[in-house]
């Protein structure tokens, strides 16, 4: 079995299509691959470690202080640096999704308590969740899930952001692959409690820069999450990309809506050739399937992810990025090899 820690790593497999990765089919824009190119120029010098006149553009766009903006060497960064500044000893996670809450939770000696998603509601994350917040300092949350793809409804993120105020748990939404989705997200319901994790790395297909940024409901959280990490943790190509992006808007409504057609499409034709797909808001789409599956598509010179090690999940499960209609039907294809043998 082809099991990784995380997706994208083609270059360990030699020549493959990589549907591995969960990043935009669109691929980099021009105006982001210029802003690389031109931020050359500064490589003689420091980056700023403030990023402000990335958080200043951040601000702008999202209508909140600039002081309540912290940006980092992508969203897992972050994650990081909100473990470490805060240093929580109780934490709670959904099962299955993003394995890297655990891994830094760990590293503090966090104890950390699972909520599991229900095969049989899809994944879904639902109200059953409210009951286990409670005697916990955490609670990181995914919105669209990853791996599931599931996005959590408008009625849930306003009722957990109330209860973790109420009950002063510091609630951390990672929202990475939002802006591939037509959800508002918890930006409605943000308070002082709540933190919000976003991925340019993701979003605007840059994943060799790492760029991701956080919104917090105060500006007291965002200074300690700042201190908590290194003091150069943006380049200044990240944030020339960063600050060039922002001025996409029609990439990502193009990008979202290109997704949604690829996404329903790869999700009807492989409902022919696997045992469950899953439903799906995201640039990727969870399935069960034989448990060597991962192999027989190497063998053809496609890569997917074995989901299989995530907690909460079981062998055979597998998740696919939706990526550019030819490489889509690529994998299709695959699929249709191996049923006629």
């Amino acid at each position: 079995m082809l099991i990784t820690e995380h997706g994208g790593n083609p270059l360990a497999f030699g020549n493959v299509t990589d549907f591995s990765a969960n990043i935009n089919p669109m691929g980099i824009s021009e105006s982001v691959r210029r802003a690389f190119i031109r931020s050359a120029d500064e490589l003689e010098k420091y980056p700023d470690p403030y990023c402000i006149k990335l958080r200043e553009k951040l601000a702008e766009r999202l209508n909140i202080s600039e002081k309540n903006i912290v940006c980092g060497n992508g969203a897992d960064d972050i994650i990081y640096r909100i473990v470490h500044a805060f240093r929580p000893h109780r934490a709670l996670i959904c099962a299955p999704t993003f394995s890297e809450y655990s891994k830094a939770l760990s590293e503090c000696g966090c104890e950390i308590t699972e909520h599991f998603l229900s095969e049989k509601n899809d994944f879904e994350v639902d109200s059953s969740l409210f009951e286990k917040l409670h005697d916990v300092d955490i609670f990181f949350l995914c919105s669209p899930n990853n791996p599931t793809g599931r996005t959590v409804s408008q009625d849930v993120l306003a009722e957990t952001a109330e209860i973790c105020l109420k009950r002063d748990i510091l609630l951390v939404c990672d929202e990475s692959f939002l802006d591939f989705t037509d959800s508002k997200g918890i930006m409605p319901y943000i308070n002082g409690n709540a933190v919000i994790l976003r991925s340019m790395t993701k979003t605007f297909a840059i994943p060799g820069v790492r760029l991701g940024y956080a919104v917090f409901g105060g500006t007291e959280k965002a200074e300690k999450t700042a201190s908590a990490g290194q003091f150069w943790s943006v380049s200044s190509p990240a944030q020339a990309c960063g600050i060039a992006a922002l001025d996409e808007s029609e990439y990502l409504i193009k990008s979202a809506a290109y997704i949604k057609t690829e996404r329903e499409y790869l999700i009807n034709e492989l409902e022919k050739y696997v045992e469950k797909v899953y439903p799906s808001d995201a640039n990727f789409i969870l399935f069960k399937a034989e448990n060597d599956l991962d192999d027989k598509l190497f063998s053809q010179g496609i890569l997917i992810r074995n989901c299989s090690n995530y907690s909460g999940l079981s062998s055979g499960s597998f998740r696919v990025a939706v990526r550019s209609h030819k490489e889509n039907e690529l994998l299709i294809n695959a699929f249709r090899r191996l049923r006629n043998g």
